[in-house]
């Protein structure tokens, strides 16, 4: 009767422990509303002064382009759309004003369920994309592939 008592305890606080560690990483309202909070000056400078940027590993969970083209807003946000579609999103928000597109997908067979964060900033002579994945499940930060990588990919090549 002992060991059964001890048991059950061991095992309620392992279902307690596992509950608590695999609870939402992200969330749509954890993500900037706006490329104005973005700080695309830094990104920029890694980019132009660094062969690999500390971002763009494939263990990471961003990425950044930077386009010496003009693109037109619209334009822009098209091409987000269209490669956050590609890639399984729905959008959740979108917003010229803002500069920001986020889209949620759910589980995949070898991926966790994930939220998206793209932001852009048009200057005179460039195109600056900033784009943040972070899945909802897990805690160990699940598979390491670079999701934002591969958005980033696909709105390279449509630009």
């Amino acid at each position: 009767m002992h060991i059964f008592r001890i048991f059950l305890q061991t095992g309620v606080s392992f279902l307690c422990l596992t509950y608590c560690c695999c609870v939402g990483t992200a969330k749509l309202s954890d993500f900037p509303k706006s490329a104005a909070d973005i700080d695309f000056t830094r990104y920029s400078a890694e980019i132009n002064n660094n062969k690999t940027p500390f971002w763009t590993l494939e263990t990471s969970a961003e990425y950044y382009i930077e386009k010496a083209k003009v693109v037109a807003d619209t334009t822009l946000l098209s091409v987000i759309e269209k490669a956050l579609g590609e890639k399984g999103y729905k959008i959740k928000s979108a917003s010229l004003e803002n500069k920001a597109v986020v889209g949620k997908r759910g589980l995949r067979f070898n991926e966790w369920s994930s939220v998206t964060g793209v932001y852009f900033k048009i200057l005179n002579d460039k195109t600056q994309i900033y784009i943040s994945t972070h899945i909802t499940q897990d805690a160990t930060g699940g598979a390491r592939n670079n999701l934002a990588k591969k958005v980033g990919l696909l709105i390279e090549a449509a630009l």
